[in-house]
C-alpha cells in the first residue's frame, strides 16, 4: 500500500532545508568539541549515559565528528539538488535562475 500523502518539495524548500542542515550541523563542528563536550556533560551528568560518555571521550568525539560531517554533507546535497531541480523544472530555455 502506497502512501500518497507525501508531496515533493520545491527547489526553494530544498535550498532552505539544506541551509538549515548546514547551520544545525555547525553545532557539532569538531572545532567546537570542548564546548560540545561540556554541554553534553552537563546535560548527561548523574546518568549512566553520562558515565559512559565520560569514560569514552575519544569515541564520543569521533561520533560527534561523524554527525557533523553527515549533517553538513546532507545539507550541501540538498542545496545542490535544489539548484539542479530549478534548472530541470524550468519550462523555458531562456530564463535560468
Amino acid at each position: 500500500m502506497r502512501n500518497n500523502a507525501v508531496c515533493p518539495i520545491t527547489p526553494e524548500q530544498a535550498e532552505r532545508r539544506g541551509i538549515a542542515w548546514v547551520i544545525g550541523s555547525f553545532v557539532f563542528c569538531p572545532c567546537h568539541l570542548p564546548i560540545t563536550f561540556a554541554a553534553i556533560g552537563l546535560v548527561l551528568s548523574g546518568t549512566a549515559l553520562g558515565a559512559l560518555f565520560k569514560g569514552h571521550l575519544f569515541l564520543a568525539g569521533a561520533i560527534i565528528s561523524i554527525v557533523w560531517l553527515a549533517g553538513t554533507l546532507h545539507g550541501f546535497n540538498l542545496m545542490r539538488r535544489a539548484r539542479m531541480d530549478s534548472y530541470v523544472r524550468n519550462d523555458s530555455h531562456l530564463t535560468l535562475k
